[in-house]
């Protein structure tokens, strides 16, 4: 059979060349051609075959890491965009110094924060999510800030930084109390409080306030202007107690943008109970220490044309040496109430505007006890003066009566004991003055 199919093979060649002998052998050049090409093919399907095969088998899993790799880099190119939120605002002014920077993002985990430009490093933490980080602590008045961040998701990272201004310098506001720390004062002691700024706010104001100890119940607020307000409890503070007064008043907006910039604490005592009683009748004082009467002195008190007022006053401050000087009265030279400017002894302040207990001039001994001669002050004769100023102490109260006169401004000086305490934080309600 082989030699049949050769020959129709053959025979099939010697026609296609019509029996040319020189054409047969290119037709055995061609077929040798054709069969070289075909076996070519053969062989490159093969080769395909087999390595389909060994790439199934033996290396599938360097085709998958290539795979993810290409995969991981074509996500690796779009750009890492998380969307981040700083708080205060780009470019916001007048933050309140007490209100927390805050940094959070939506995307990834927050890896660093700086917050520079104050005198001292601003701390902070990250959530436990890593999502959100939160300052600590006030930041500085008139001060720019920059926050700086860096976001991380990965290998992939997104820095940032956003700037802001505090409270300007114009805008702080402080405040002054009448009270030293560690000192002692009498039991009438009054609490004042007196603002650079106008406070708008004044219920807030109050509750930043924190007044205790003292042996007594919680007291009221009263403001006699709108930079000034005074405590008192309603009663006498207890003898040789202490009292705490803590004034929050950092961040806190008293109103037409003014903000508190700073924190108050001050803790002061008092000393044994002292109570002078005038009674210009008798024109006698009456001195008491813890309610025992301890001492009687002849006064003399202010003349008619310029009477002692009436009423509970406090002791403001207390001099050895007192310089008089009629022009502060606005007394000229010439007017029947003109004298010449001396000093006193043993001197403690009444009123603002100048009542006075004192040690009565040599010229008035002679009226002691026997007619008033003073310009509104209470007069005592030497040994009494220094008996009095060596056992009271500002903080203490003194009562005069039956002068014919009304009671001194309440904000003239420390006249809150004369307003009931039913009255005391209505500024509305008119006592005696």
């Amino acid at each position: 059979m082989a030699d049949s199919m050769s020959r129709n093979r053959h025979e099939q060649g010697v026609q296609g060349f019509d029996g040319n002998p020189a054409e047969g052998g290119a037709t055995n050049r061609m077929m040798s051609r054709r069969k070289a090409v075909a076996g070519g093919a053969l062989g490159i399907f093969s080769a395909a075959f087999l390595s389909a095969c060994s790439n199934d088998s033996g290396n599938s899993g360097s085709s998958q890491s290539a795979s993810s790799s290409s995969s991981s880099g074509s996500a690796s190119a779009k750009p890492f965009e998380p969307k981040v939120t700083v708080t205060p605002a780009a470019d916001a002014q007048e933050v309140n110094p007490v209100a927390p920077v805050t940094v959070t993002t939506q995307q990834g985990k927050m890896s660093k924060v700086s917050v520079e430009g104050g005198n001292d490093p601003v701390k902070g933490n990250i959530s436990e999510d890593g999502l959100t980080w939160t300052s600590e602590g006030p930041l500085d008045f008139d001060t720019s800030y920059t926050v700086k961040y860096t976001v991380t998701e990965g290998k992939s990272s997104k820095d940032g930084e956003s700037t802001f201004t505090t409270v300007v310098a114009a805008n702080e506001a402080d405040a002054k109390i009448n009270v030293q720390q560690g000192k002692t004062y009498g039991t009438g002691q009054v609490i004042e409080f007196n603002f650079s700024e106008p406070v708008v706010n004044r219920a807030e104001i109050e509750k930043a306030i924190a007044v205790t100890g003292g042996g007594m119940g919680p007291g009221r607020f009263r403001w006699y202007k709108d930079t000034m307000v005074r405590y008192r409890p309603e009663d006498l503070w207890a003898p040789n107690s202490e009292i705490t007064i803590e004034a929050n008043l950092l961040g806190k907006d008293l109103g037409n943008g003014q903000i508190g910039n700073q924190n108050y604490q001050v803790t002061f005592k008092t000393g044994d109970k002292h109570y002078a009683y005038v009674d210009n009748n008798t024109k006698k004082m009456t001195m008491y220490v813890n309610d025992r009467k301890v001492r009687e002195a002849l006064v003399t008190l202010g003349d008619p044309e310029w009477p002692s007022v009436t009423g509970k006053l406090v002791i403001m401050e207390q001099s050895k040496k007192y310089k008089f000087d009629a022009s502060t009265l606005g007394i000229k030279k010439g007017d029947p109430h003109w004298y010449e400017t001396f000093e006193a002894t043993n001197t403690n302040r009444l009123t603002s505007s100048g009542a006075f207990v004192h040690q009565a001039e040599p010229s008035a001994y002679a009226y002691v006890g026997v007619a008033n001669i003073s310009h509104g002050c209470i007069g005592l004769l030497p040994d009494d003066a220094e008996y009095f100023f060596d056992t009271f102490m500002v903080g203490d109260v003194v009562e005069t009566e039956n002068t014919g006169y009304g009671q001194a401004d309440p904000d003239n000086g420390y006249g809150d004991w004369n307003i009931p305490w039913e009255h005391y934080t209505d500024t509305k309600w008119k006592g005696n003055w």
